[in-house]
C-alpha cells in the first residue's frame, strides 16, 4: 500500500513539475503565480488579468497532465509488482 502511494504520488509530483517547467517557458499563469494574484487582487480581478491559453492551461490542460500523470504512476506500480 504504501509502495503503491509512494509510486503514484511521486509520478504526479514529476509530471506537475514537468507540467511548471513547460508553463513558465512558455510564460504560461501557474497555479502558484495565479494564487498569489487572487491574494493581491481578489478572484474576480485575477481572473480578468488571465488571458485564454493561462485559463485553459489552468483549468483544462494541467488537470489533464495531472490525471496522466496519476495513470502513468499506476501503470510503473501494475508493472513492478508484476
Amino acid at each position: 500500500m504504501l509502495t503503491h502511494l509512494l509510486i503514484t504520488g511521486n509520478a504526479i509530483l514529476a509530471g506537475a513539475i514537468l507540467a511548471n517547467l513547460f508553463a513558465n517557458h512558455f510564460n504560461i499563469c501557474t497555479w502558484y503565480k495565479f494564487c498569489e494574484n487572487i491574494l493581491a487582487n481578489g478572484l474576480s480581478t485575477a481572473l480578468i488579468q488571465q488571458n485564454i491559453v493561462s485559463l485553459c492551461w489552468l483549468f483544462v490542460i494541467y488537470p489533464i497532465i495531472l490525471s496522466i500523470s496519476y495513470i502513468l504512476g499506476e501503470k510503473i506500480y501494475q508493472f513492478w509488482i508484476q
